[in-house]
């Protein structure tokens, strides 16, 4: 399989940096302990924050299907140790001792030892029981009942949750209004940490432990509300994530009649308050209190209008956690939820089905692109690759299943359909790396396939990306142009020009930093002044390459003499 991994493919999947680190470490033999199971490739590599990282590798006639490595690498693209790994591969496959699979390693033993090793192994880690247990099928001649689940000895207290939530909603007493308005964002943040615990209780099968902590949340947090300044909404969007797991609890947990009408009395004046905040979306919550699993609304409680989204996505939700197979797939068919559908069959190994649904039904490119991921999982790649070429004819954002199929198509050397790949997600997404992995791969077409490109960037929201085309084109003046129609504002897109043309466009960067530095300096606060330093040592920069130097020295005497009583902004200019 090396030679269906190239440095091209490499390079389409990493960062221009992650590539050429990568490179350094594979050239400096950094990587080693390396072995192979079939398509399974780990290793180990140098590192700077630790003595060595651990990676692993699966591939398939695809490329990489998975990679990991323990480095805290997380901005985009495989790290600089995968790289390097993969380079070692690719170079020197000979460099992985190939390992027998599981199969082949455990087939050797007989029934007994097998059942020692399995028992040693359980031994040391017990959690596995429960897995063997599930999966090794029951040979007993009489179906055993299924087990309801244990119910709780100790209820969840409402007390001890209403004191801990209370204790968060005061953690900004004593805070101006317009101070604990920067702090109303950590507020939610553990609340959210309240509510995630409520979704524990719903996971461990206690839907009446989930609803003590979620109606709680949902009143307490409601009487507070008014007190909180929530202009950028992070306490009403709290509210609306709150919809969910609440509509799943009620649904889950077995209330009796009267139960059900206590509830409602409850929560009906706090959800109509929240209304009048403009907080809606709520009455979902009252419409499952009112309903529960049927259609008809109880006579007994007044019935509300409601988005019958979440209802539909919480009944999914617990057919799902409780392996009610069959209602969850009609009901998924039912309500036009096809995704799930289709990950589902794909779960359960209906490959056929899961495709032909798939191919009829999905409309939108990323649920196209979470199918064929799921396929690819399984081993069925050609199946995912049909339906990804079909997703770049669906409708939403074609970004992210472009930069996951290009790579593969790159890899199988169908490199017309990796260039479509790639384009459209140039189209709804532009970057520089696809730019250039687009420039790398079009070979003679590379004019008509740049006209297009160029097309798409002359929308004024791209300006940065049509700026970082020219600088890496070395078209200078367009770059300027790109900079000087965003305006002074727009201070970064300026400083990224100014830093690559200076030795080639000197006076355009004394102009542009001479603009920046003195904007800042008029301002007359000494807070800009450093910043404003920074643009002049730019300036100064510009001056020195162009040979200008007594220039430079008249401009900064003049600026010394005309703010001589400004000590914070003269002790910046005598750094210069």
């Amino acid at each position: 399989m090396a030679e269906k991994i190239t440095e091209s493919a490499l390079k389409s999947l990493s960062s221009p940096e992650s590539f050429s680190r990568g490179y350094e470490l594979y050239q400096s033999d950094a990587v080693f302990d390396t072995f192979r199971q079939g398509a399974f490739l780990t290793g180990k590599c140098e590192g700077s924050s630790a003595p060595f990282y651990q990676l692993s590798v699966q591939l398939d006639e695809g490329g990489i299907q998975e990679a990991s490595c323990t480095c805290p690498y997380d901005w985009g693209g495989y790290c600089k140790h995968i790289i390097a790994l993969m380079l070692t591969y690719i170079h020197h496959p000979d460099a992985f001792i190939e390992q027998k699979n599981i199969k082949e390693l455990l087939g050797q033993l007989d029934k007994n030892a097998l059942v020692c090793l399995i028992a040693k192994m359980v031994d040391k880690n017990p959690d596995l029981y429960s897995w063997l247990q599930a999966a090794v099928p029951n040979t007993s001649a009489k179906p055993q009942p299924a087990q309801s689940r244990r119910k709780r000895k100790t209820e969840v207290s409402k007390t001890e949750y209403k004191r801990q939530i209370q204790s968060i909603l005061h953690s900004l007493r004593g805070y101006r209004m317009s101070e604990a308005y920067w702090m109303v964002g950590g507020m939610v943040d553990q609340l959210d940490r309240v509510r995630d615990t409520a979704y524990e209780f719903l996971e461990s099968g206690d839907a009446q432990g989930a609803l003590v902590i979620l109606t709680t949340l949902l009143t307490e947090v409601s009487g507070s509300f008014e007190q909180f300044d929530d202009s950028d909404g992070a306490l009403g969007g709290f509210f609306g994530e709150l919809a969910l797991p609440l509509v799943e609890a009620i649904l889950s947990a077995d209330l009796s009649k009267a139960e059900r009408r206590s509830l409602f009395k409850e929560l009906e004046p706090v959800i109509e308050e929240l209304s009048a905040y403009g907080i809606d979306g709520l009455d979902v919550i009252l419409a499952a209190v009112n309903r529960g699993w049927s259609d008809e609304a109880s006579n007994e409680l007044e019935d509300y209008d409601f988005d019958d989204t979440i209802l539909i996505e919480a009944k999914l939700n617990i057919l799902e956690r409780q392996n009610r197979v069959e209602e969850y797939l009609k009901l998924c068919l039912e309500a036009g939820e096809y995704r799930r559908y289709i990950l589902k069959q794909i779960k359960m190994e209906e490959f056929e089905k899961a495709v032909d649904v798939a191919w009829k039904t999905l409309t939108q490119a990323n649920d196209a692109l979470m199918v064929a991921k799921a396929l690819r999982d399984t081993g069925r790649l050609p199946d995912a690759l049909r339906l990804a070429e079909k997703g770049l004819e669906l409708d939403g954002s074609k970004h992210d299943l472009g930069v996951w199929l290009g790579p593969i198509e790159e890899t199988q050397g169908q490199i017309d359909q990796a260039i479509q790949s790639y384009q459209a997600a140039f189209t709804s997404l532009p970057s520089l790396e696809l730019y250039s992995t687009l420039k790398k791969l079009s070979d003679v077409n590379w004019d008509n396939l740049r006209s297009a490109l160029m097309h798409t960037l002359q929308d004024s929201h791209h300006a940065n990306v049509l700026a970082d085309v020219y600088l890496f084109e070395e078209e200078w003046d367009q770059a300027i142009g790109v900079a000087d129609k965003a305006g002074e504002w727009n201070y970064s897109l300026i400083e990224k020009v100014a830093d690559v043309v200076l030795p080639f466009r000197p006076d355009w960067v004394i102009q542009a930093s001479r603009k920046q530095a003195e904007g800042l300096i008029a301002r007359t606060q000494s807070k800009y002044y450093a910043i404003a330093a920074g643009w002049l040592a730019k300036m100064k920069q510009a001056y020195l390459s162009s040979g200008r130097k007594a220039e430079w020295l008249s401009y900064l005497d003049g600026l010394k003499s005309t703010y001589s009583r400004r000590p914070a902004l003269q002790a910046e200019l005598r750094k210069l």
